[in-house]
């Protein structure tokens, strides 16, 4: 599941309309609003290929456990990527799985470079009520962002609506970047699994909405939050976030206000600051 890094498209707005509403700012104060809002989308990104990542890997091994192909405890899928699971069997649980890249960068098929391990921990079947997957990393990098913390997804069955829904916490992150720089970030949020859960063995039509919120402080110790207003509808096969709205609140600036469109897989966006709206083009 993927947020995209809209908010790197939105940092001449932001200028823009900060400096409407506000005529003190010193020229040569570091715009922390802007790093904010910039390092907290790169953290969305980050956690969010991770469950890309944890989910192939879930879909490979229930494939793997599906047609009892038993012989190997390593899944070698090519190019970058080892999934390693034990115990390789039907019946014992927890699990655990290592989606290994190696020790060196690696560039993947989505065209970014990846080192090191992610490590899961499931109690079930990841679409059973219950099942629990804890994620941590050993010396993981993404793009030479080292990644660290711990996210927590736990399947609450269905909801009213009778869609699987689950929880995902990502909790004391820490996203080291390249110059040395430190992000703190956790986010808490739903999925609701609102299309796709039947095809078992497709992920390209599994539909999410969620909903939830996320904070932190970017590398220079400034704070921001970003909460979701309305509910963000997202397609495994669709690169885009195809609708939903958002709020990003950020220390000495106004609301920044994000409408993701009407449902369409396109990449455009609308961006809304004291009222006036700023159309513009997702990454």
């Amino acid at each position: 599941m993927k947020t995209k890094n809209l908010i790197i498209i939105l940092i001449s707005i932001v200028i823009t309309a900060y400096l409407i509403t506000s005529c003190k700012k010193d020229k040569d104060e570091p715009d922390y609003s802007i790093l904010s809002a910039q390092e907290n989308s790169l953290a969305n990104n980050i956690f969010d290929d991770v469950f890309k990542q944890v989910d192939n890997a879930l879909a490979k091994t229930d494939t793997e456990l599906f047609n009892n192909n038993l012989s190997e405890k390593s899944v070698d899928t090519g190019g970058c990527v080892t999934i390693t699971i034990f115990p390789f069997d039907t019946a014992t649980w927890p699990k655990y799985i290592t989606i290994d890249f190696g020790d060196t960068n690696c560039l993947c098929y989505d065209y970014k470079n990846r080192r090191g391990k992610i490590l899961v921990e499931i109690s079930d079947r990841y679409r059973n009520f219950g099942s629990t997957y804890i994620v941590t990393f050993d010396n993981y990098y993404v793009n030479d962002y080292k990644v660290e913390g711990m996210k927590t997804v736990v399947n609450n069955g269905e909801n009213q609506a009778g869609n699987l829904y689950y929880s995902v916490t990502v909790s004391d992150a820490k996203i080291t970047k390249p110059d040395g720089g430190i992000i703190a970030w956790n986010s808490d949020r739903i999925r609701e699994w609102i299309a796709g859960e039947p095809t078992l063995l497709w992920i390209y039509d599994d539909e999410y909405l969620i909903t939830g919120s996320s904070n932190g402080t970017n590398s220079n110790n400034e704070a921001f939050t970003i909460n979701i207003i309305t509910p963000l509808n997202v397609l495994v096969g669709c690169p885009w976030i195809r609708s939903g709205i958002i709020d990003i609140e950020i220390t000495n600036l106004p609301t920044i206000t994000v409408d993701y469109g009407d449902g369409t897989c396109d990449p455009n966006a609308i961006a809304i600051i004291n009222g006036i709206s700023y159309p513009f083009i997702m990454n």
